[in-house]
C-alpha cells in the first residue's frame, strides 16, 4: 500500500522585536502618554471670567429747565435712553474741593449724589458698585439712615423710589445744614441746605414734565 502523504509540519517561532525595534517604539509610548496626560488636564474647567466693572449713571446732554435759590435744574437725555433731571447746587469761588449734594430725578427711580468729599477714615476710598450705610445728621437734631452705592467716579448714590421721592427727603428739604457720615467710610462732610425744598420741588416738577412717559 502507498503510504499517505502527510503535510508538512510547520513549526511556529517565537516572535522577537530587534533592539532597534524597540528603541523606536518606546519614545511612541511615551509621546502616547503625554498626548493622553494633557487631553485629561485639558477637562479641567478654567477660572471664572472676573465680573464685569460696576456701572456709573447714565448721562448725556443737558438743557437749562429753571433756576433759583442758588440752584440750577438742567434736563439730561442720554443717547438711546430716557430723559431725567438734575437741581444742582452753585459752587462759589473757592469751594470747587467741597462736598456736594445733587438731586436726580427719573421715570421710576430717583435720588440724591453726594461728591467731592474726602473719607476721613484713613486709606478709605469709595469702591464702584459696593454698598455703604449712610446717616444724615440734621441741625434740626433728627437723622435719615439711608443706603449708598459706589459710583467709578468716586460719588455715592443714594436711589430712592420716584413715588416716595418728596415723603422720603422731606427731612432735608426742611434742614438748612446736614452732616454725611458711613461706617465704611467715616465722615464725608457737612453741606449747606439752603433752598433745598425749591430744588428737590421744582427737580420733581422737572421729571413730571419731561422725564416721566
Amino acid at each position: 500500500m502507498d503510504r499517505p502523504h502527510l503535510a508538512p509540519v510547520v513549526r511556529l517561532r517565537p516572535a522577537f522585536m530587534s533592539r532597534r525595534a524597540v528603541r523606536a517604539a518606546t519614545p511612541l509610548a511615551l509621546l502616547t502618554g503625554l498626548v493622553l496626560a494633557l487631553a485629561a488636564c485639558e477637562t479641567v474647567p478654567p477660572p471664572p471670567a472676573p465680573p464685569p466693572p460696576a456701572a456709573g449713571l447714565p448721562d448725556g446732554p443737558a438743557k437749562p429747565f429753571s433756576a433759583g435759590k442758588g440752584w440750577t435744574v438742567t434736563i439730561h437725555t442720554p443717547p438711546g435712553g430716557k430723559a431725567f433731571c438734575v437741581a444742582e447746587r452753585g459752587i462759589a469761588v473757592g469751594q470747587d474741593a467741597a462736598p456736594r449734594l445733587t438731586f436726580r430725578t427719573a421715570s421710576t427711580e430717583s435720588g440724591f449724589i453726594l461728591s467731592g468729599f474726602t473719607p476721613s477714615d484713613s486709606g478709605a476710598t469709595v469702591k464702584p458698585g459696593e454698598r455703604y450705610d449712610l446717616t444724615a445728621s440734621l441741625d434740626q437734631g433728627s437723622r435719615m439712615s439711608l443706603s449708598a452705592r459706589g459710583l467709578p467716579n468716586g460719588s455715592l448714590y443714594v436711589a430712592i423710589p420716584t413715588k416716595s421721592y418728596l415723603e422720603e427727603l422731606e427731612p432735608l428739604a426742611r434742614a438748612r445744614r446736614a452732616s454725611f457720615r458711613s461706617s465704611g467710610l467715616g465722615d464725608i462732610g457737612a453741606m449747606v441746605l439752603s433752598g433745598s425744598s425749591w430744588a428737590i420741588n421744582a427737580s420733581d416738577e422737572c421729571r413730571i414734565l419731561h422725564a416721566d412717559p
